[in-house]
Order: structure tokens, then sequence, then C-alpha cells
């Protein structure tokens, strides 16, 4: 079965870059629906940048990973197969390191220190850092915060979590820092996690609620805890062949589409947020919280996989981070 779809990838691979595609059509790849909040982030990208560029450059859509997941993408990108794509920070994070800062659990408290953050010169400064791999980053989007949700028990205590076999990315920080809790995480590429969930292979899974509702996760799970243990913000990228093939005027008009589709994809997020918990309770799916006091008891367990990974990376960039979420904190 994977040798097919591994074919049947290449296949669509193949037909992409044989086709005949104007040098102004952007390709874009994405891992989820089209209906899902990124989808419509992407919907939203397209127009803006037809609107900017008077129709000289216009957006394909590829959602539910119809040309490949994260990692693929980020290949087709840098070979110019694909001319943008959208990937977490943890999907990047093996070929820039720094994106790792991202991924540290329990880093950020709102998604307005979240946007100051990820907004900031030093932000820019982690996506400057792709260039030399052969893509150009222009601005981050995001899924919304990570939670917890299994079919084994409800969550409300670190005690809870132990021994969960809990389907995450493959990146090295949300591993270490689900061991820490005492979880057991088991990476999975995206479009095997439903079916993983359906056999009972793993217990649970850590995603943004919004993907929980698009995917229809809802159907195999039967509790969810509002963790947000880690963001699952992203980053928009482009390949750099393609890139280059663009006037200044066009460069400019795409980062001033993908900054203003930054902003309505947080308006989106934050408006659907509620109405998203309410329909997943109407799909049966429990909703726990955790107390402050409980939470604590989480953050304490991943202090050393925050240590560790800081300590592994720029820190110039760790300095100039941490103070930009000090200030962010003192801005709320």
């Amino acid at each position: 079965m994977k040798l097919l779809k591994a074919a049947a990838l290449s296949v669509s691979v193949a037909a992409l870059s044989a086709g005949a595609v104007s040098a102004a059509e952007i390709k874009f790849s994405y891992p989820v629906a089209q209906d899902s909040t990124m989808g419509q982030t992407v919907t939203k990208f397209a127009e803006l940048v037809e609107e900017k560029t008077d129709g000289a450059v216009t957006v394909r859509q590829f959602p539910q990973a119809q040309i490949g997941n994260e990692i693929q993408s980020i290949s087709s990108a840098q070979g110019g197969i694909v001319e943008m794509a959208v990937t977490t920070t943890a999907g990047l994070a093996a070929m820039v390191p720094e994106f790792n800062v991202f991924q540290l659990p329990f880093m950020f408290g709102s998604y307005e220190q979240l946007d100051k953050v990820s907004r900031s010169p030093v932000s820019q400064k982690i996506l400057d850092k792709m260039e030399p791999n052969n893509l150009v980053g222009l601005c981050f989007w995001d899924y919304g915060f990570r939670n917890i949700t299994n079919n084994k028990r409800p969550v409300t205590s670190l005690e809870d979590v132990q021994g969960l076999r809990i389907r995450t990315i493959q990146n090295k920080v949300y591993i270490d820092a689900l061991s820490a809790m005492g979880m057991n995480p088991t990476p999975l590429p995206f479009p095997e996690t439903f079916t993983a969930l359906e056999t009972g292979a793993i217990d649970g899974n850590e995603i943004a609620n919004d993907v929980t509702r698009s995917t229809s996760f809802y159907e195999v799970q039967d509790y969810l805890t509002e963790t947000q243990h880690f963001t699952t913000i992203s980053v928009v990228y482009a390949s750099k062949k393609f890139w280059d093939g663009l006037d200044a005027s066009q460069q400019d008009a795409v980062r001033a589409a993908c900054a203003e589709s930054s902003d309505y994809n947080r308006e989106i997020i934050n408006a659907s947020s509620g109405e998203t918990l309410e329909f997943l309770k109407e799909k049966g799916m429990q909703i726990d919280t955790i107390s402050a006091e409980n939470l604590q008891a989480f953050r304490d367990a991943v202090k050393p996989v925050v240590e560790e990974v800081s300590a592994q990376l720029d820190q110039e960039i760790v300095t100039e981070f941490m103070a930009e979420i000090e200030a962010s904190k003192s801005a709320n």
C-alpha cells in the first residue's frame, strides 16, 4: 500500500512539473482541508495575490496533502516543483533549528503574545535562515494552540496523561516534551492519523481544535483537554527558484498578501474557537480544562527540555526571542 501511495505521489508531482503552467502561477501545497481555517486563509491569500498583482500572479490550491505531506512539500519547493507551501515550524526545524524556539512547550500564554513575537525582527531573522536552503520565508500563519485528545480517559492532571500513546509531529522537541510529561509520543504522517486512531494503534492526538474538527477526528476521539501545550505556528514560504523569477513589485505584492492573510488567519481562528468547541461537544466529545495548579505540574515537567533545547540554538537568537516574549507579556 505504501508503495502504491508513493507511486501515486510521484505521478502527481511529475504531472505538475510537466504540465503547461504559467510562470506566474503559484501551486500552493498544504496538508488540511480547504474549509479549515488554514484552507480559508490560503483562499484569502489567493484573492489578495491576484488583487495586488492585477492578475499577473495567481494561486492554485492543493489542500489535504494532495501533492505531498509537509516534509514532501519542503523538498518540492526546494526543487521548484511547488511554488509555495505552508509548513509547521516543527516540520522545518530539521532545516533551521532555530524554529524550535516556537516549539518550546507552554512558551506562549495567548494569541496576542504569539502574534507580537512572530511579527518581531528576531522572527524575521529566523525566516531569513531558510534562504540558503533554496526557500524564501514570507510570514507566519497558524492553526491555533495544540490540545490533547484521547480515547482512554478525561485528562485534568499530569497523572491522567501517563502512558497515553499520542500521535505527534516528527520533531525532537515535541517528542521530548511529551515524553517528559509521561506520554508515549508516536510520530506519524498527518494523513495516517485518522486510521491509527480508528484502529486503536494509538490512543490519542495532540493537535489544534480546528484540525480535530475539519478532519473529523471527533469521530474517533472521546476526550479533549485544552492543554495549549504547543503552538501550531506555521511558515508560509516560496521556492527560491520561483521567487527569483518574480519582479520586485510582484515580490512586494506577495509579501504584503502574506502579511494581510496572517491577520485574517488570526481573526477567523478567534472567531471560530468557541463555536468549534460547541461543535465538538455536540459530536460527543467531552471537553475538559486544567486548573492553574495542575497546569504548573505540566510546566515543571518540561523545564529540562526547554533548557536543553535553548542551549543548542543560536544564543543571540534565543536571547532576542526571550526578550520579545517578556516584552509581549508586559504589553498584554
